[in-house]
């Protein structure tokens, strides 16, 4: 059906409506009439499109640290939550003219370029992400006052090729967007920080007189043979500057692990005797986080051995320096920052922190 069809659908949808209005006698029911109508005549008009192969950017926002938020919380205040953050991802969506494709559980999908393709899809895109995170920002702030737990969303952007149609079968279809650009968004995904926007060099390109790039990020991601580059938007300047708000103050991103550490004070230079064997919490690609027996002084220098698997070599010749430490019952919970990362060390620790965010 094509757009002059859907008008003069509309005005056949008017007419009974009016009807409906003039029997019941019921105003609301009318407007909730029409509403519906028009609601299931655009669902239509969407599952009943052809597949074709078009160029589409795709938008994935994720709620950081989700899981664990929702283990400390009613189940009516974590439904609360999503149903406000998906609500107001779906506004900007639309606002910049894109498609909500899906919801993945606490993530959601959008689309520029399909079902409709504009000149201009990337940069409405990217300004569509700046917004999200904007709208993020001043929801944390309602999330606050009313001393409810604050979200924060990574999201990651990707332009390519996609076949994009109706999927499915007579019993249930749905029209989506599918392939190699989709599947790698999701990936890219995994690597963005609290508040953080993530562009692919394809993005990138599409929109580089009109961005403002941050920091790089060089990783493997399963399913590409070679190294992908990862940029971090800034701001956008599509009819007015849009920048996004400075949120996480980490510089990679983060994963949970367990294996054991053995680390050595060190002084004067002097690598200490007596060494601790401590676990390993999680892991950056500048620091990580370990439960020891004692308590180290802030700013103690260490130097340390990682043995995430038995199978292969540890991982030796780390200098960290103590960030901070917490009582965690009768252990200690401690904070550490690497001192020095352009060795090979750190880059086993970045390899190791990449092949768990996208597998092996």
């Amino acid at each position: 059906m094509q757009h002059k069809d859907r008008e003069l659908f509309l005005v056949e949808i008017e007419q009974v409506v009016q009807e409906v209005g003039r029997l019941t006698g019921n105003d609301l029911t009318h407007t909730l009439l029409r509403q519906r109508i028009e609601t299931l005549l655009d669902d239509f008009l969407l599952e009943s499109q052809p597949i074709v192969a078009t160029e589409a950017t795709i938008v994935l926002a994720d709620i950081r640290g989700f899981t664990a938020i929702t283990e400390s919380l009613p189940a009516v205040t974590v439904s609360t939550l999503l149903n406000r953050y998906f609500a107001t991802m779906c506004c900007v969506i639309h606002r910049h003219g894109g498609v909500v494709d899906k919801f993945m559980g606490d993530a959601v999908m959008a689309v520029f370029g399909a079902p409709v393709r504009r000149p201009d899809d990337s940069l409405r895109a990217l300004a569509c992400a700046v917004e999200m995170q904007q709208a993020m920002a001043e929801l944390n702030l309602e999330a606050q006052a009313r001393a409810e737990p604050r979200l924060y969303v990574g999201i990651a952007v990707n332009t390519g090729l996609v076949m994009a149609g109706s999927f499915g079968s007579r019993h249930h279809s749905e029209y989506t967007v599918i392939g190699d650009t989709v599947n790698l968004v999701s990936r890219m995904e995994a690597f963005s920080l609290r508040g953080q926007i993530l562009l692919s060099a394809s993005t990138l390109a599409a929109a580089r007189e009109h961005v403002h790039i941050g920091a790089t990020n060089e990783v493997r991601v399963k399913g590409k043979s070679g190294p992908l580059m990862l940029y971090e938007l800034r701001a956008v300047d599509y009819s007015t500057r849009l920048v996004a708000p400075r949120v996480e103050v980490r510089r990679s991103p983060r994963v949970r692990v367990a294996f054991p550490v053995l680390l050595h004070r060190v002084a004067a230079k002097c690598v200490l005797p007596f060494p601790l064997t401590g676990q390993a919490l999680d892991l950056g690609y500048n620091g990580m986080l370990i439960d020891l027996p004692v308590p180290l002084t802030p700013a103690t220098d260490l130097t340390m051995t990682l043995i995430p698997d038995l199978r292969t070599e540890p991982i030796g010749g780390i200098d960290a320096k103590v960030v901070r430490t917490a009582p965690r019952g009768e252990r200690f919970e401690t904070s550490l920052q690497f001192s020095s990362i352009d060795t090979p060390a750190y880059a086993r620790v970045k390899q190791y922190v990449d092949t768990l965010l996208w597998g092996s």
